[in-house]
């Protein structure tokens, strides 16, 4: 996807709308507020592979302006940049390199670490870990679960899911700890792996060309958006933490 400047500006589109980031974003700051009590504008925050920066836009929306981000395709920094974030390129596998000397309070990786291997997303945690003040914390979304793979994982790039059991290893090696995990969105989990399953069987039966596979960022449409977003708010209303989702939520300190 690094290169798939269609991808970046698709989620460019429709990061600011769509139920699924609307979510997530509400996720991150709702940890953030939790954590910090009194979390007002110099709180400093870093979102490592921020995407065309759709978090970091949404976070100083809600008060929180001192916010940096990085990512390794220049189309996402570009996109970045038009949304007038300060926002440079940098790769994941040398987060040392990045604004080297400055620390954090909050620092996000939301969907970035499937990149890596299991020794690669170690070594980026310990650096994570270097970098945060005192209280700080660690915000990472990933996809979970091989049973939710699509032509989305195709899409963007990514060849593996995990569950908290992978989590938990690197925390552990990394001296870091979970404080908070959940997976989400548990209500859509059966019709996520129904529209999956049927993405697969077709993959196998070449029904889809293979050079164009797109991922899941597409708007659709208001009502649809509006319900999905309103079933996720049921679920965080009464169950804050999911057993099963395609997504893994969690709070590292």
């Amino acid at each position: 996807m690094i290169e798939n400047r269609l991808e970046y500006e698709r989620m460019y589109e429709v990061e600011q709308k769509l139920w699924w980031y609307k979510v997530l974003h509400k996720k991150v700051l709702h940890q953030i507020r939790k954590h910090f009590k009194a979390a007002g504008p110099e709180l400093r925050i870093l979102d490592a592979a921020c995407g065309t920066g759709g978090l970091l836009s949404f976070l100083g929306e809600n008060g929180l302006n001192n916010l940096v981000g990085f990512d390794y395709s220049r189309h996402a920094v570009d996109f970045s940049l038009k949304r007038n974030l300060d926002v440079s390129f940098g790769d994941l596998r040398n987060a040392d390199a990045i604004r080297p000397g400055q620390t954090f309070d909050v620092i996000c990786c939301n969907d970035a670490l499937y990149f890596l291997s299991d020794q690669e997303i170690v070594r980026v945690l310990k650096s994570f870990k270097k970098r945060l003040n005192h209280n700080g914390m660690l915000i990472i979304n990933i996809h979970a679960f091989e049973a939710f793979s699509g032509t989305h994982d195709l899409a963007v790039g990514s060849s593996r899911r995990f569950t908290l059991k992978d989590f938990q290893y690197y925390a552990i090696v990394s001296d870091l700890q979970i404080h908070y995990s959940t997976y989400w969105p548990f209500f859509l989990s059966l019709p996520i792996w129904a529209v999956r399953s049927w993405q697969k069987y077709k993959i196998r039966k070449n029904k889809n060309d293979s050079l164009h596979y797109d991922s899941d960022v597409k708007y659709p449409g208001a009502l649809v958006n509006n319900i999905l977003k309103g079933i996720l708010w049921i679920e965080e209303c009464i169950l804050p933490k999911a057993p099963f989702g395609s997504s893994l939520f969690m709070v590292l300190k």
